[in-house]
């Protein structure tokens, strides 16, 4: 699977419709906080604001600061849109953020991420095979969903 195209398409750049279509329940976007760099651009210039407004989404905006191996800090934006009632995903994304930046990553972490965001079980396993391919728990869950 190493080298090959993923056979579903990403959420990337689509996000706005996709949540708004119901496909998608959380939709997160992160850059790091440096001069001119305007939010449209981490949200690739997806406007979510019209539908923030009238009630349809929520956004939610939080900042990590990490320090860096000069010592400085860098602190990261992340922008989290959901449909009402889907709020919660925003602390179990952030929870696992957390974890990221603390270099405490796995691939069970990265289920998680995947079934937040609103990846099916085979497009997590397909995009687990790709990133973990030597994962010995990738290939038991990837073996157990073959039955």
């Amino acid at each position: 699977m190493n080298g090959k195209e993923r056979p579903y398409v990403l959420h990337t750049n689509r996000e706005l419709a996709m949540v708004l279509a119901g496909a998608k329940p959380l939709a997160v976007f992160a850059h790091e906080r440096v001069d001119g760099f305007e939010k449209s651009d981490a949200l690739a210039n997806q406007d979510f604001a019209p539908h923030i407004a009238d009630g349809t989404l929520s956004e939610h905006v939080k900042t990590i600061t990490i320090s860096l191996p000069s010592g400085a800090a860098l602190d990261i934006d992340y922008w989290f849109y959901t449909l009402k009632g889907e709020e919660w995903r925003v602390e179990a994304y952030w929870l696992l953020i957390e974890l990221l930046h603390r270099n405490a990553w796995s691939p069970q972490f990265e289920w998680l991420v995947g079934k937040l965001l609103g990846y099916t079980d085979q497009e997590n396993i397909l995009h687990l095979l790709k990133t973990y391919p030597e994962d010995r728990w990738v290939a038991e869950i990837c073996g157990s969903q073959d039955s």
